[in-house]
């Protein structure tokens, strides 16, 4: 007899697939990596960051990100913008062209997510995007609960999502 998976594992599927599909389809049809999509929707998203305040929102290396933010400045898609504070500090942005690749990026991704919903009944439709709403709420009120990064203790890091 197979057992129903928890709430969790469900939600960690649904996830996985979400991302597995919202690569593919921005691999084969837009032309740009996961990971350029990424730094775009997310300078996109905050607005003009530091290379180490975006390696932080990303999750990925300071030495990573930086090599994908060189790529799209040499696309011109990001522009680096000196601070007007600190001469150190350079700010990257979105370039006008970075703007409109990052508008055909989510056009193309809320199209996805149009297609699988036409595959669940439209009865359900409210009751589906209500439930998102909740899941948002709650993952970015979580979110804000949680320290990052890990609190270190002796011997090592201790996690602090449980």
């Amino acid at each position: 007899m197979t057992q129903d998976p928890s709430t969790g594992a469900l939600l960690r599927e649904v996830a996985r697939l979400h991302v597995q599909l919202q690569r593919n389809c921005v691999a084969e049809c837009s032309g740009t990596t996961a990971t350029q999509c990424t730094v775009l929707t997310e300078l996109g998203r905050s607005g003009p960051l530091t290379l180490a305040a975006l390696s932080r929102r990303i999750g990925f290396d300071k030495s990573w990100t930086s090599r994908a933010v060189e790529n799209l400045v040499q696309e011109g898609l990001v522009e680096k913008v000196p601070s007007q504070t600190d001469r150190r500090t350079v700010r990257l942005s979105l370039s006008s062209l970075g703007q409109a690749r990052l508008q055909d990026l989510n056009q193309m991704l809320n199209g996805l997510a149009d297609q699988a919903l036409e595959r669940i009944p439209t009865e359900e439709h409210a009751s589906v995007r209500t439930a998102l709403e909740w899941l948002q709420k709650a993952l970015l009120d979580l979110a804000e609960d949680k320290q990052f990064p890990p609190a270190e203790v002796e011997g090592g890091s201790s996690c602090t999502c449980v």
